[in-house]
């Protein structure tokens, strides 16, 4: 009976930990969407307000409300799925069985950290995840990628600390969480180039690497050059970044951006997005483009091109965007570029001859391969940078044992 109230313990400290976090995470979304959709705009002058009473303006402001209420009932649509597939996710517990516990509490206690409650989560996807209540023996503390080397020893197999841990380890108990090392490992590289009559790129990217063992490349060209195109390009990469990062899927996010984009009513403010996620258990790769330039994957001499996206964001109520898919192997590059790097070619024709050279490259690391693409592009426009140019490259490439 003690066995059972210890696990049942264990499972309810889990599951609360566990919708806490995604409710949380919903939570944080709804209200970033209030506070987009709740910016009062400025008012309008005497002139405005006059012109306001004819035809023609009273036409042009109903049909602003009604693409405005369009907009906000397509991410209340976009809300409640994300909340419906929160509510279906599920986990299952597999115990290791009390000689198994008591053996990795030992192992722990001889290097300072005591365990209790350690079970294996097997999470929707099918994804295994260690669980742990961990705290430290007396008032040292230790960091959680200490523990994660004990448990990879005690459990024989190679274990990870969750993006989502705490980076210490401290007297009071917390529940931890590992996952199994991912199967493939990357490497990035970037290389940027400034308009020459600006000095400010227009440009924003971000990388990163998810909780849910999902690296991601984002890229956003503002619309125009200097400040404000860095301005509009800078918030879509950072919304971006932080939806994929609190779970959403790639295509419920690119929604909502879209729709933030779109809610502001500028029409010199259409930035594009770019997006490339990489499964770095699986080794597939989804790319997600709206008015994005042309992106590559490097297999030795063949390289695949990705075409962009149509339309950038905020263009429609509903982005045009759709994915993309390939499965990666050892050693593959992903390139991914701003126009600026294709367009001003003297001959026009910039993504064939930008696909010919990359195929010819061998063997770099990704941050030679985007410095030599770079040069490679300037030198075409003979030196000029009549535009914004951004190259992001990462590597992929297998672990192995020595890893």
């Amino acid at each position: 009976m003690k066995n059972k109230d210890t696990a049942d313990t264990a499972q309810s400290v889990y599951l609360l930990e566990y919708g806490r976090r995604k409710i949380k995470v919903c939570a944080d979304t709804f209200q970033n969407l209030a506070q987009i959709f709740g910016e009062d705009g400025e008012g309008m002058d005497a002139e405005e307000e006059a012109g306001a009473r004819q035809a023609r303006a009273v036409y042009l402001m109903r049909k602003k409300l009604t693409e405005g209420r369009q907009l906000f009932a397509g991410n209340l649509k976009e809300m409640a799925e994300m909340m419906n597939q929160v509510a279906e996710e599920s986990v299952r517990f597999i115990s290791l069985g009390s000689r198994r516990q008591k053996q990795i509490a030992k192992g722990l206690l001889s290097e300072g950290l005591l365990a209790k409650d350690v079970y294996l989560v097997q999470k929707g996807d099918g994804r295994m995840e260690l669980s742990v209540l961990l705290s430290t023996k007396g008032r040292a503390s230790r960091t959680v990628e200490d523990a994660a080397d004990y448990l990879s020893v005690l459990l024989d197999m190679r274990l990870v600390s969750a993006k989502r841990n705490p980076f210490f380890i401290g007297q009071t108990p917390l529940c931890f969480f590992f996952e199994e090392e991912p199967f493939y490992c990357y490497m990035t590289g970037t290389a940027m180039a400034v308009k020459e009559t600006e000095e400010v790129s227009g440009d924003n990217f971000a990388f990163f690497e998810a909780d849910d063992g999902n690296f991601t490349m984002v890229l956003s060209d503002g619309m125009g050059s200097g400040e404000n195109a860095c301005r509009d390009s800078e918030a879509v990469a950072d919304m971006t970044e932080a939806m994929l990062e609190a779970g959403l899927p790639l295509e419920m996010a690119v929604q909502l951006v879209n729709s933030a984009v779109a809610s502001e009513g500028r029409e010199e403010n259409m930035p594009t997005l770019d997006l490339c996620s990489v499964d770095l258990c699986e080794g597939s790769c989804r790319f997600m483009k709206t008015g994005a330039a042309v992106s590559f994957i490097k297999r030795g001499s063949i390289v695949e091109k990705i075409d962009g996206g149509t339309f950038p964001l905020g263009a429609f109520g509903y982005a045009q965007a759709k994915p993309a898919e390939c499965q990666l192997m050892d050693g593959d590059y992903i390139i991914m570029l701003s126009d600026g790097m294709t367009e001003g070619w003297p001959d026009g024709d910039g993504e064939s001859k930008l696909e010919s050279m990359i195929g010819r490259i061998g063997a770099v690391s990704p941050g030679e391969l985007a410095n030599s693409i770079m040069k490679y592009a300037i030198e075409q426009c003979q030196g000029r940078i009549r535009d914004d140019m951004t190259v992001l490259t990462a590597g992929i490439w297998e672990r192995t044992r020595e890893d």
